[in-house]
């Protein structure tokens, strides 16, 4: 029986696994299997109103149970593990079981064969944005999210390093729910969403609305110093033409990473030095020999938008 693994139970994963779902059927005798270090499946880009109501909160988990039609869960299957390696011309995976409590299980690693492969790792960004790269349980993310929310609401100022869609969502979020604080968005480049593929008539009008809302917008110009996330702390912090911004909270919004361990071990010719993974016009491996291995979304170098939507076209 052939078997389909798909590693990352993201958008662009969980895309591909909902595509086999619905064009395969127990006649194909194929199995497909999803290995997904979550028992949830995280919806991301809720998260800037979960900074401001805690009921949202509830809403980005959402069961990997309820994300595969019943009809084909006899040949589609969500396994939750955390691959550790895919091993150099064996057409092999090998993984770590995780337990219900959310902890690797001991023992040594297991093995699974496949006849292809789809790398769907994605990409880290700062908790809670993104869930943590190192942990699998739902608490930390759920504590990690309450921080934020509560250090927001007891700040008179708050400042966003970065002014691409989420940390114009965020700013948006914070001064809709408390229009008495004093929120600045700080982008490095000059003009906000700057990296996504949007008319200047969309970003006039997105300027539009923050002013109407009251945020602040410092574009052109970035700290002095380099923050590794965020921070809960009075501070005045002076950018690099000397502006000086004092805040209560400053919240990253900016810069995500690509996760592509798993082929920078296979091949580091494999991985280019941003940190993508080389694909071909077909999204396979841009190496003949591993033709049967595919990389989608955040993690790929494909000239497709990294967002949510264009991962899941990919799948």
């Amino acid at each position: 029986m052939p078997r389909i693994v798909i590693v990352g139970g993201g958008p662009a994963g969980i895309a591909v696994a909902q595509a086999l779902a619905a064009d395969l059927t127990p006649k194909d005798d194929t199995e497909v299997v999803v290995l997904e270090k979550s028992k949830y499946y995280y919806h991301a880009v809720g998260t800037p109103r979960a900074v401001v109501d805690a009921d949202y909160t509830k809403k980005l988990f959402v069961p990997y149970d309820s994300v595969i039609p019943p009809s084909a869960k006899d040949f589609v299957k969500i396994q939750r593990t955390v691959v550790t390696r895919i091993v150099p011309g064996a057409n092999e995976i090998e993984y770590a079981p995780i337990g219900e409590d959310g902890d690797m299980l001991a023992g040594p690693v297991k093995s699974m064969p496949y006849d292809y492969l789809v790398v769907a790792t994605g990409s880290t960004y700062t908790v809670p944005i993104k869930q943590p790269k190192n942990n699998f349980k739902r608490s930390t993310t759920e504590d990690k999210l309450a921080e934020v929310r509560e250090q927001v609401k007891a700040a008179s100022s708050v400042l966003i390093v970065g002014g691409g869609a989420v940390g114009v969502e965020v700013a948006g979020e914070i001064k809709a729910k408390y229009p008495n604080k004093t929120v600045t968005i700080l982008e490095g480049k000059d003009k906000l969403v700057a990296n996504d593929d949007v008319r200047d008539k969309f970003r006039t009008k997105l300027s539009t609305y923050l002013k109407r809302l009251g945020v602040k917008v410092v574009v052109g110009e970035r700290l002095t110093e380099r923050l590794s996330g965020n921070s809960f702390e009075k501070r005045t912090l002076r950018t690099n033409k000397g502006t000086e911004i004092e805040s209560d909270v400053q919240l990253l919004c900016g810069g995500f990473s690509p996760t592509t361990e798993l082929i920078q071990k296979l091949d580091a010719n494999l991985v280019t030095a941003e940190g993508f993974i080389k694909v071909n016009s077909k999204l396979q491996l841009d190496d003949n020999q591993y033709s049967n291995i595919y990389a989608l979304g955040d993690a790929s170098n494909s000239p497709a938008p990294k967002r949510m939507y264009y991962a899941g076209l990919q799948g």
